[in-house]
């Protein structure tokens, strides 16, 4: 059934110009919406941490029942998110090509609005809902930087995954920051060659000697950045560096990638007689959540009750429900419809957007029953 009131909510939504770092103009809209279904909102020092002009919104709604649910989307998009056009054509949501469609992760926002405008407006008795609609999650987490205390719930559903609505994502990859930094010596590349030692010569090797790309079914790897401080041709290469990442939802497979890594980087430098500092940073830990965790099964019940066919998947990417589950809320993502995302070629079916929002409010509503019991 078409539900105008989301479609209506979503043009609103993107039509707002924001991108990772700079989500305040929609997080002042997204406050007053919130404030008007009664929730409490507060934002946090996110933006500060990661240089962006706004922080992670959290909004609270004390319920009639003891008990708290937590839901999450997020608020920035990808660099090419101006000007967004929307234009709809057989039931399905585009941009007008020149932009992304930003239903990664705007669908998301107008999913949980609209399921907690229709929980409470049923007038049934609710549980506490915690919101938190988070920035720059598409580069550095901004979800990072939440006050967790605030929270009380043990359990959550992010709004933020492509697919079909009913497609759950119960696992995604834990993933390393990678960087090498090779120092080599510079020589007069034609009367002395000898006498250099040439970083760009040690980055090869280490490029060409470490696994990456699809690694085994959990597990990849990746070194798309290659640089060196060398101009000149005629000088021997004295710098280097690569920037990369590993990503594993097996946290063991995860952890013997970063220690070969850092002994095929030793073992190469010193080969070479160059130095080799390594900077190893994790980004977001791994997290998986087994199909019987409350979580599915009470998603499995409202499926079936809404005759939306149930799936669940382990994702490739990361997304903040590996934080919030590393925090101690465990999480799982839900489709809302779309499709492309990162992409001109974005593009959102409507029927599932607006399952969605059903979707959201049952969920609501079962955990609220759960607790009656």
């Amino acid at each position: 059934m078409r539900n105008d009131r989301m479609l209506e909510e979503f043009i609103e939504l993107v039509s707002i110009d924001a991108v990772s770092g700079q989500e305040l103009e929609i997080a002042k809209r997204l406050t007053a919406k919130l404030e008007e279904l009664g929730f409490t909102v507060t934002m946090d020092k996110a933006g500060e941490v990661f240089s962006g002009n706004c922080g992670n919104l959290t909004a609270i709604r004390e319920g009639e029942l003891d008990g708290a649910l937590f839901l999450s989307s997020h608020m920035d998009r990808m660099p090419n998110g101006f000007g967004i056009k929307p234009v709809e054509k057989d039931g399905v949501l585009c941009s007008d090509g020149t932009t992304i469609l930003a239903a990664d992760d705007i669908s998301g926002v107008c999913t949980i609005l609209e399921g907690v405008r229709r929980a409470i407006a049923s007038g049934k008795p609710l549980p506490r809902l915690e919101i938190l609609f988070s920035v720059q999650e598409e580069t550095n987490f901004g979800s990072k930087a939440a006050d967790y205390s605030v929270f009380q719930a043990k359990m959550g559903y992010v709004f933020d995954a492509a697919g079909p609505t009913g497609q759950f994502i119960n696992g995604a990859p834990g993933g390393y920051d990678l960087d090498v930094y090779i120092t080599g010596k510079a020589a007069h590349a034609g009367s002395a060659p000898e006498k250099g030692i040439n970083a760009a010569k040690v980055l090869c090797d280490i490029v060409s000697s470490l696994p990456q790309g699809r690694i085994d079914a959990e597990t990849t790897a990746n070194y798309p950045i290659l640089s060196t401080g060398t101009t000149a041709r005629n000088v021997i290469c004295d710098q280097a560096h690569i920037a990369g990442e590993a990503r594993s939802r097996d946290p063991k497979k995860l952890a013997d990638y970063i220690e070969r890594f850092k002994t095929t980087c030793q073992d190469i430098a010193q080969r070479h007689g160059a130095g080799v500092e390594l900077k190893i940073v994790e980004e977001y830990p791994a997290f998986l959540v087994e199909e019987d965790h409350p979580l599915l099964t009470m998603a499995k019940q409202v499926c079936g009750r809404l005759a939306i066919p149930f799936t669940v998947i382990a994702g490739g990417g990361a997304m903040d429900a590996n934080i919030y589950t590393g925090k101690g809320i465990p999480c799982v993502g839900v489709a809302t419809g779309y499709t492309k995302n990162h992409t001109r070629e974005e593009q959102m079916v409507l029927a599932d957007f607006f399952k969605a929002g059903a979707l959201c409010e049952a969920l609501i509503e079962d955990f609220a029953e759960s607790l009656k019991k």
